[in-house]
């Protein structure tokens, strides 16, 4: 609960001084370079990340799922915006409402297990957004997830905060014969200390990989 700690007291600093804006693109600047900072695993204490927790974990009625390896790394994680399939150091291609292209491009990834409370967190950074949802959407985003591993190892009590940055864009009618052309009409903006869910977990499957 520590790291909670930290980005909630990172947050509040944020909104103190401003939020970054990040600018407008266009459809034809869709792929940049893949991030390849991967995911960092921490165990409080030193040792090994538990086996028994690699595998899927799915919130039913949530769209989240995420998937652990026996080292700890998640190989893929479905967050509720888009219902995108995200992994670690690669690009995802998505399509919007009428079919447009978009992106969902992560960031660093880190997962901490603090085995004397048996607690699990996964700080998930999402670097840019890019997707048509009736209007474009476009800028980063981040979920923090942390909570208690059930005495079974099945089940997972979890908080997951949010934090938004996202710009929202609509064609510009002053260039009517380009569409490309945006401007912003509004912001989906959040923090850590605004919004807050509590999500339980399911291990739904084991990990196909085995230490």
């Amino acid at each position: 609960m520590n790291r909670l700690l930290v980005l909630l007291g990172c947050s509040v600093l944020l909104s103190a001084f401003g939020g970054c804006q990040k600018p407008a693109v266009s459809r034809n600047d869709l792929r940049p370079a893949a991030d390849k900072s991967g995911v960092e695993v921490i165990v409080e204490g030193g040792g090994k990340f538990p086996s028994s927790l690699a595998g899927t974990w799915k919130a039913y009625g949530q769209y989240w799922e995420i998937t652990f390896e026996p080292n700890g790394v998640t190989s893929s994680i479905v967050i509720p915006l888009a219902s995108a399939k995200i992994r670690p150091g690669q690009i995802t291609e998505v399509h919007g409402q009428k079919g447009e292209p978009g992106i969902f491009e992560p960031g660093n990834i880190e997962v901490c297990f603090d085995p004397q409370d048996n607690e699990l967190s996964v700080d998930i950074k999402i670097k840019r957004i890019y997707i048509d949802m009736s209007n474009i959407i476009e800028g980063p985003c981040e979920y923090f997830i942390v909570g208690d591993i059930s005495e079974d190892g099945k089940t997972w009590w979890t908080d997951v905060f949010t934090s938004l940055d996202l710009a929202v864009l609509a064609p510009d009618p002053n260039h009517k014969e380009d569409r490309s052309k945006f401007k912003k009409i509004g912001r989906l903006d959040t923090d850590f200390s605004k919004e807050q869910q509590s999500i339980t977990f399911t291990k739904v499957s084991d990990s196909k990989y085995r230490q």
